[in-house]
């Protein structure tokens, strides 16, 4: 009697097509495969569902260890609703249904399509639906990435988690508003910096005052948010300076939303790679702002610039006593090896100074640029916040370019403003 794997799948694609139980078709699917093993008296040796996955994704949990278990030789026949259940990926399909099976003599069989390795048509007929299944993948992916590009531009938010600081509004999923418990944290941290306290001292702050981190306190509140840089630290629940930058550098607390920082490299390839910050859509005014940024730099560039001045007297007295030293050696006012103890001590002192110099500069010139940026999007604003008519000048100031998609049946199109804030 062979022993059979029932593998069973539903994607979020699927979901999103009817309003019913998303279970329901899994459980559907289940009772379809049962009954077609009883019928014919195999011995199911196991059940895989992924609920909630695209069949072109290969990372499936349930999918990856059905084929541990084939490979173990545990399994005779493989059985799924149809092959697009197994996968939509014409490669996946070649690597294990046509090669990887064949080796470990396992029979793969979709009921509704009537596909079955064991039969002589089937090498012809896999070829036309698998390539029909991945033309239906790439279809649907491009519909979703226009979609989200269009809620983007539209100010909606899309994300799963809001920022920290902020809550996705119960009434408005798209929609971002304070969030009280968090909302103070976010003003500390802003507080400390432009006081002067540096990364360490906010992260040392913060974890003394036993204030939980952005990644705990999504866990405390039940979110299913994984962070995988967190999870694989030593500092897990604890505030960090990496933590710490990402928050002091995020416009979302300016009240513009900005999203579209990466995307995934292929509808294939679930990998996200790095968007351009040119490219990134922002929509100001979107939200509840925490802080102003342009009050905040001003008042950040003040501190950073009173801090480099300091420095660099110290710096400049360090060069001097080390020069005044070198000639009390000449002079024979001091010993060799008062000398060589002294030097030692003020050249670390130097270098030290010369390192802090580097990093307040190279501060000094990032909110400088923070500061050109903020003006250049507010003297836009302002220029063009009450006007009668949208003219040509009003338009080339603020909109990069417009996409009008073709008419529907019903006289509609899609446009996409792409905007230049």
């Amino acid at each position: 009697m062979p022993k059979v794997a029932i593998y069973c799948r539903l994607s979020i694609e699927d979901k999103d097509k009817s309003d019913n139980d998303a279970s329901a078709s899994i459980q559907n699917q289940k009772a379809m495969l049962r009954d077609y093993c009883h019928e014919r008296d195999w011995e199911i040796y196991d059940i895989y569902v992924d609920d909630g996955y695209s069949g072109i994704d290969r990372s499936r949990p349930e999918f990856n260890r059905m084929l541990r278990d084939c490979e173990k030789g545990n399994i005779d026949i493989v059985l799924c609703k149809d092959q697009s259940r197994f996968s939509r990926d014409t490669v996946v399909i070649e690597q294990l249904i046509n090669d990887k099976f064949l080796e470990w003599g396992i029979r793969f069989i979709g009921v509704a399509d009537n596909a079955d390795t064991d039969s002589e048509s089937y090498s012809t007929m896999r070829l036309f639906t698998s390539a029909y299944n991945e033309m239906y993948v790439k279809d649907i992916s491009a519909k979703i990435r226009r979609t989200l590009v269009y809620k983007r531009e539209q100010g909606q938010f899309i994300a799963s988690f809001a920022p920290y600081g902020y809550q996705i509004d119960p009434e408005d999923k798209h929609h971002l508003v304070i969030d009280e418990e968090t909302a103070s944290v976010v003003r500390q941290i802003f507080d400390m910096y432009i006081s002067g306290a540096g990364y360490r001292a906010i992260v040392l702050k913060l974890n003394s005052d036993g204030i939980v981190s952005p990644t705990e306190y999504k866990r405390l509140k039940g979110a299913k948010y994984v962070n995988l840089n967190a999870d694989t630290s030593n500092a897990r629940g604890l505030w960090t300076q990496s933590t710490v930058a990402r928050i002091l550098a995020n416009e979302m607390y300016t009240g513009t939303l900005v999203q579209g920082k990466s995307h995934h490299i292929s509808y294939k390839n679930k990998k996200r790679k790095k968007v351009e910050q040119a490219d990134w859509i922002r929509i100001p005014n979107t939200h509840e702002a925490k802080i102003q940024l342009r009050g905040i730099y001003s008042e950040q560039l003040k501190q950073l610039e009173a801090e480099l001045s300091r420095l660099n007297e110290r710096h400049s007295s360090a060069k001097g006593r080390l020069l005044a030293m070198y000639k009390d050696k000449l002079d024979g006012v001091i010993s060799d090896e008062d000398y060589a103890l002294f030097r030692q001590s003020l050249s670390d002192e130097e270098r030290e100074l010369s390192a802090r110099i580097t990093d307040t500069s190279k501060r000094i010139e990032e909110c400088c640029e923070r500061i050109r940026n903020t003006e250049g999007q507010r003297s836009i604003i302002e220029k063009y916040t009450h006007f009668d008519k949208l003219d040509r000048n009003i338009a080339d100031e603020f909109i990069d370019y417009v996409e009008i998609g073709e008419s529907s049946e019903n006289g509609e199109r899609e446009i996409h403003i792409h905007w230049k804030l």
